[in-house]
């Protein structure tokens, strides 16, 4: 296993050059860095970490790994904090033989330089993998719709009197047209 680290390069950045054109080579990689993720349900983004294998595959560099972080959401009903440890697979393919007329227009090149830069496929996999609605638990009771009490830790008391709806003339036109 090495670490994947060329000086002024980006943390994401590995370096194929070697495999390529040697069928079944294969190598161990490990990429770290940090990583902005800007969805509204994660608030932050731990340390990345990418443990990946490399390998050659007939003018191909087929990358398969593992993406390890945490993230910490907000939850949808209490506001409150909820961190959530992540561990993602990752498989990708990149043709080793850039500018290659393939019918696949969206296919993943290795850069002239012999390098791949997984920024963005990380970026993706880590922005998929957020749940739309987080929860701190299931059960989590949310806060008070008047008051802003967590009823997860405080009851809400003092909300007896209901203030007149401008619809609640409405209730009793329901039930009349309802006899007809």
């Amino acid at each position: 296993m090495s670490e994947a680290r060329f000086p002024g390069a980006h943390p994401f950045v590995v370096h194929v050059a070697d495999l390529l054109d040697r069928p079944g080579a294969r190598r161990r990689v490990v990429l770290s860095g940090s990583m902005v993720v800007e969805l509204d349900q994660i608030e932050d983004c731990g340390p990345v970490r990418a443990e990946l294998n490399l390998q050659e595959t007939g003018g191909s560099v087929l990358i398969r790994g593992e993406i390890i972080t945490s993230l910490r959401l907000r939850c949808n009903r209490c506001l409150g904090d909820v961190v959530s440890d992540v561990s993602l697979p990752m498989v990708q393919l990149y043709d080793g033989e850039p500018g290659n007329d393939k019918p696949d227009d969206d296919a993943l090149e290795v850069a002239p330089d012999g390098s791949i830069d997984l920024h963005s496929v990380i970026h993706d996999e880590l922005c998929l993998s957020a749940p739309l609605v987080p929860l701190c638990s299931e059960t989590c009771r949310g806060l008070c719709p008047k008051c802003g009490t967590d009823l997860n830790v405080d009851p809400c008391v003092g909300h007896t009197t209901e203030r007149g709806s401008p619809f609640s003339g409405l209730a009793g036109w329901l039930e009349e047209s309802g006899d007809r």
